[in-house]
């Protein structure tokens, strides 16, 4: 299949009115896993296809917009205290200090398949109808999991600098935040 009809057919499922955006998602890995090995970003005969580079980062960008839009209910942010609708977590100063670390751009640092793998597996609602939280959201919640575990562990109250440092790695999923990860879900 060419790249051409792949990308037509996924911008037809992203615009469907009678899917709801988990349903896209799913339904858009199904369309590209049988025609790449998108691991190794080759096609199935191991030869670089022209234009997949271009290709998987439209697709990973419409799918970025959906769970975003998804999360937060239009295109526009909602702030972390909203998304995770805990307001008694924190006081507002501190609330106000997680915010300004939320940097939603990093975003653009998921690749295709950590959007899709991480998204369907990790950050559905609870009913299967959308998206929990934007990626930087979700990866936040995790932070603020895997700080308040300390707090029961250790006893020394919530490390504002260790939820900062978490956040600023690099790495999208930082190996310290990733059995909050694994167990931290929405519920109804």
């Amino acid at each position: 299949m060419d790249l051409d009809n792949l990308k037509s057919q996924a911008e037809e499922i992203l615009s469907s009115e009678a899917l709801n955006p988990v349903e896209k998602m799913r339904a858009i890995d199904q369309l590209i896993k049988p025609n790449f090995k998108v691991a190794s970003g080759l096609s199935e005969n191991s030869e670089p296809t022209p234009g997949m580079k271009d290709f998987f980062t439209g697709i990973a960008d419409g799918l970025r917009k959906l769970v975003r839009e998804s999360a937060w209910g239009s295109e526009n942010p909602i702030s972390f205290k909203e998304a995770i609708d805990q307001d008694d977590l924190f006081d507002e100063e501190t609330w106000d200090l997680i915010e300004s670390w939320i940097d939603h751009d990093r975003d653009n640092n998921w690749n295709y398949i950590n959007l899709v793998q991480f998204n369907l597996k990790n950050n559905k609602k609870a009913d299967g109808s959308g998206f929990w939280l934007s990626p930087q959201h979700f990866r936040m919640a995790a932070i603020v999991d895997t700080c308040a575990r300390e707090i029961v562990e250790g006893g020394n109250g919530f490390d504002l600098d260790l939820a900062k440092s978490l956040y600023k790695n690099a790495n999208q999923i930082p190996q310290a935040i990733s059995s909050s990860v694994s167990t931290l879900r929405h519920s109804a």
